[in-house]
């Protein structure tokens, strides 16, 4: 054989080899859903975990996802309303649900 079609075969060999291989995962990711009841929008975020806040508008869904190294069952979540910029926090489970409301001249929090 001459070099022009060995270092074509070598270089097939090669790249084929490293198809094979898995990509190291990540770290571990849990995630909470969040229920915006009340009527404005709210921003949400897990304490301690996450510096961003997801908005979630009223009356819809969305689910926040994070980076649980530490396997945690139990997180705090802040929630903050965009009008008065008042705030709420419950601490609950991961996979759970906080539901954001109007409560009496604010929101409030709850887990289900």
């Amino acid at each position: 054989m001459n070099r022009a079609t060995v270092f074509p075969v070598i270089a097939l060999a090669a790249t084929l080899t490293a198809c094979g291989e898995e990509e190291p995962k990540g770290p571990p990711m849990s995630e909470i859903y969040v229920r915006n009841e009340s009527s404005t929008e709210a921003n949400v975020r897990v304490k301690f975990w996450t510096k961003d806040y997801v908005k979630v508008s009223a009356g819809d869904k969305a689910t926040v996802r994070f980076v649980n190294a530490e396997g945690a069952n139990a997180v705090q979540v802040e929630a903050r309303s965009r009008k008065q910029w008042d705030d709420c926090w419950v601490t609950m489970n991961v996979g759970q649900t906080i539901v954001v409301f109007n409560a009496t001249e604010r929101i409030g929090c709850r887990a289900e």
